[in-house]
């Protein structure tokens, strides 16, 4: 399930109590797979955080945002059925969603023109935040959503471009910057959503800055032979792999690959990782814990 996990969180309260005593790592081994894991854990909360965020542009189409709740309220303005319009999602002073996420502030969502007619290339959406939280963390920037191929004749393709900061209550940021293409493969033709499938590819980057120095610097691609997939009727990503290269600047550079495969189609969280070509290990996402011997 989608969360974004606070440091003092992600160490499963300390290695040692996650491990067996002869396999506890020494204290620089220690930083470097808890450095691994926030990468991981940023780079699979990026991917959640653009799911909900195509959802609330393009509605009905098949992705669980993640926010629908009853105490949130939507509004348009000054119709959703005139361009350009306005959608506000204020979550208020704290609303608790299905996904166990508790959101406050508001998203401002400049809707442009009709992704169903719009030709390629329009810039349908840009996505804002004021005073938005996702349980503790502020979330800043920005997310602009173009039509990459058109409805008509299909099948459509949207471009997300999403450029964010993500502040922790102790000053620790997390930025980054993801480009990525998402092709309709599936249920163009039904109303529901439900049997939407969409094919994600595409690329990002980002940093950490811990204790006001930058600790991590990341990327991924999209594996060209394995890209992403996104069921409707699914909250996780269930096939596909991410191509991951994380740097260690904490404690001297280290230099790290990493293979995330989401699966073969099962909806639940579990992928395989593996690091520097080693032995893929099944996980859940997110890691509440490094599982992998460096």
């Amino acid at each position: 399930m989608y969360r974004l996990i606070p440091a003092s969180f992600l160490l499963c309260l300390s290695f040692a109590s996650c491990m067996k005593k002869d396999s506890v790592p020494s204290s620089s081994q220690t930083t470097t797979q808890s450095l691994l894991m926030r990468a991981t854990n940023d780079i699979f909360n990026a991917g959640n955080q653009q799911s909900q965020e195509l959802a609330d542009v393009i509605g009905s189409n098949g992705m669980v945002s993640g926010d629908s709740s009853d105490c949130r309220v939507v509004s348009y303005a000054p119709s959703r059925d005139i361009y350009p319009y306005v959608k506000t999602v204020d979550f208020g002073s704290g609303c608790a969603s299905a996904d166990g996420v508790t959101r406050r502030g508001k998203k401002i969502i400049s809707v442009y023109a009709d992704w169903r007619t719009a030709p390629a290339g329009t810039l349908i959406s840009e996505a804002t935040f004021s005073d938005f939280y996702i349980d503790s963390i502020r979330v800043e920037g920005n997310v602009k959503t173009y039509v990459d191929t058109a409805a008509v004749p299909g099948p459509v393709a949207f471009k997300v471009v999403s450029t964010k900061t993500l502040t922790s209550p102790n000053g620790d940021v997390t930025t980054f910057t993801a480009t990525n293409y998402w092709l309709q493969t599936q249920g163009s033709d039904t109303p529901t959503g439900t049997d939407d499938v969409f094919q994600i590819t595409g690329s990002a980057t980002g940093n950490e800055v811990l204790d006001g120095v930058t600790s991590v610097i990341w990327s991924y691609n999209t594996d060209p032979a394995h890209p992403i997939i996104k069921d409707g009727d699914c909250e996780f990503r269930t096939q596909g792999a991410l191509q991951i290269h994380v740097q260690i600047q904490t404690g001297g550079m280290s230099n790290f690959t990493e293979y995330l495969d989401y699966g073969n189609g099962a909806c639940d969280n579990v992928a395989t990782l593996s690091i520097n070509g080693g032995e893929p290990q099944e996980v859940s996402l997110p890691l509440i814990f490094w599982p992998l011997s460096l």
